[in-house]
């Protein structure tokens, strides 16, 4: 089975945008000029009325007062939508490590993925300690004597931590069959349920396919020291199961 296959997107903009094809919400008029009706059900004849002048004044000042009301209808606001802007805003700044306000170094080649605190700090705790950690007056000095100012992050691809990042951001990532287990221990390690609820559903996906087994084993291997990676192993491991017996059983 090709890899491409078993990409699964998450919170796709496009998602959003078949909700509702326009960004406004439609007012709802009604025409002065339908015929009113009478308590009866009827339409009024006011050639019928002794009294049509008294009660054309009582309908004039009630006409005024329900203008008075329209004026608050709230069908005659406008809602406006534009998340897409926003998304493409914030993966233009995270291109520029000028406007960025943190950076993780990550493994030993030490590359460089680089962020915003009040992004990542508002969607995972464990990065929010880690930065406010790093930021901490004791840090502070012994990152001046040794000219890093950056946190280390360490066990993880460097393709797999930019995704990471990336998503912790903007809400969209896609997963295949080789990063789907890092990004699991990522999701799980930082703890961002609503990434690690997709990867979870991901990794059934792809362990029901017999192909990709030995590929997720091998990156279950490679973050064996993960806590994830366990659960990701004791997984697979159940999926492997039938697979044998069908084998022995031909």
């Amino acid at each position: 089975m090709d890899i491409l296959e078993d990409r699964v997107p998450l919170l796709n903009l496009n998602d959003f945008e078949e909700e509702s094809s326009s960004g406004y919400d439609s007012p709802v008029f009604v025409s002065d000029s339908e015929p009113s009706l009478s308590a009866s059900g009827g339409e009024s004849d006011n050639s019928n009325s002794g009294t049509s002048s008294e009660t054309d004044i009582s309908s004039e000042s009630d006409d005024e007062g329900d203008d008075l009301d329209n004026l608050e209808d709230p069908n005659d606001t406008m809602h406006v939508t534009s998340t897409e802007t926003v998304v493409n805003n914030i993966k233009y700044i995270l291109s520029m490590p000028q406007l960025c306000d943190v950076t993780f170094e990550i493994g030993p080649q030490r590359f460089l993925v680089h962020g915003l605190k009040s992004v990542i700090g508002s969607r995972s705790k464990v990065l929010q300690d880690m930065i406010l950690q790093r930021n901490s007056p004791q840090i502070q000095k012994k990152s001046k004597k040794n000219s890093n100012k950056h946190i280390s992050i360490n066990n993880y691809d460097i393709d797999v931590f930019r995704q990471f990042i990336n998503f912790v951001h903007t809400g969209s990532v896609v997963m295949d069959v080789t990063t789907v287990v890092g990004m699991t221990c990522a999701a799980e390690e930082y703890d961002v349920p609503e990434l690690s609820d997709a990867c979870w559903g991901c990794l059934r996906r792809c362990s029901s396919t017999k192909t990709n087994i030995p590929i997720l084993q091998n990156e279950t291997d490679r973050y064996s020291r993960h806590c994830a990676a366990k659960e990701i192993k004791r997984m697979l491991s159940q999926e492997i199961s039938p697979l044998r017996k069908k084998e022995t059983v031909v």
